[in-house]
């Protein structure tokens, strides 16, 4: 294989959103209790890397201390992964927060980004930072989004062991020179519309979208300066699991190309790893039947 494949396990697939947060209560696909099988499953389909978002709803209801039983149930996950070679890429936020934070005014007021996200941040690393394999803070970095919450992240997880990664829209590379003094490593959010919205896309529809996704990963490569790139997401978005299947093979040789090509990219994240209510097709489907996007992603590529 040309790079490394990952999956995500996001808050709203994974546990769903939770009573205290601003986005919730949601319902989740099971891996609460399911997890120990889902780490195991996700292995031996020949995923070598996760994005595991840790739950600032959930790690902190209300100020101060982490929570004592997420903080364990997560120190438990994390080893059981390590046993079976399972890399881990934390994530702090991937869309919601606490709904105390959010009644303050949220991430992105002073406060938010200031004071009560540093201090998240802080927490998770002081607890987690010896046993993660790589920082990916936010699942993607709003370009309107207070820029101090990013640099106080910067401040706290730099330095360390564990690379951290700035998580952009790839078809934005204008934002990149903001963060490159202040991250190890460029996350691309990568996107298509091409086929999204069709019920039997063309073998031309899949051209195209191959193109675009090869043209946005280059672009994105030569303003990234010389950082090594990680695609930080890419969600196939089509309910058919064979078209999704093909959209992701689409975006293999894509990202296959890019790396001919030059471009330093070793790892990708495919989202979801497992569907969850509401979510996009995933690796595996809710009832954690492996889906032909798996076999698109996870087959050897020469």
């Amino acid at each position: 294989m040309t790079f490394t494949r990952g999956a995500t396990l996001t808050t709203a697939t994974t546990f769903g959103h939770a009573d205290t947060s601003n986005l919730g209560p949601t319902a989740g696909n099971g891996f609460y209790k399911r997890w120990p099988d889902d780490f195991a499953l996700l292995q031996e389909l020949g995923v070598t890397d996760v994005r595991l978002t840790f739950d600032w709803a959930r790690f902190q209801p209300k100020p101060g201390d982490l929570d004592g039983a997420w903080s364990d149930r997560f120190e438990q996950m994390l080893a059981a992964c390590d046993a079976i070679d399972l890399r881990v890429w934390a994530t702090l936020h991937d869309g919601a927060e606490p709904r105390w934070v959010a009644n303050e005014g949220g991430l992105d007021s002073d406060d938010g980004a200031g004071k009560w996200w540093p201090r998240y941040v802080e927490k998770i690393a002081d607890r987690f930072g010896a046993v993660v394999d790589g920082w990916m803070p936010f699942a993607g970095i709003d370009a309107q989004a207070n820029n101090d919450g990013w640099q106080n992240t910067w401040a706290t997880l730099s330095g360390g062991d564990a690379p951290v990664v700035a998580a952009l829209p790839a078809d934005q590379p204008d934002q990149f020179g903001t963060y490159l003094d202040s991250c190890d490593m460029i996350g691309l959010v990568l996107a298509h519309a091409e086929v999204s919205d069709r019920p039997d896309p063309t073998d031309e529809s899949f051209a195209r979208m191959g193109a675009q996704l090869n043209d946005t990963i280059g672009i994105a490569a030569e303003s990234a300066g010389d950082h090594d790139l990680v695609i930080a997401q890419f969600t196939p978005h089509h309910e058919d699991p064979d078209v999704a299947g093909r959209i992701v093979s689409t975006f293999v040789e894509a990202v296959d190309g890019a790396i001919d090509d030059g471009v330093p990219l070793g790892l990708a994240f495919l989202d979801p790893a497992i569907a969850g209510p509401d979510s996009p097709v995933g690796l595996l489907s809710s009832d954690r039947t492996e889906q032909p996007a798996a076999t698109a992603f996870l087959t050897a590529s020469d």
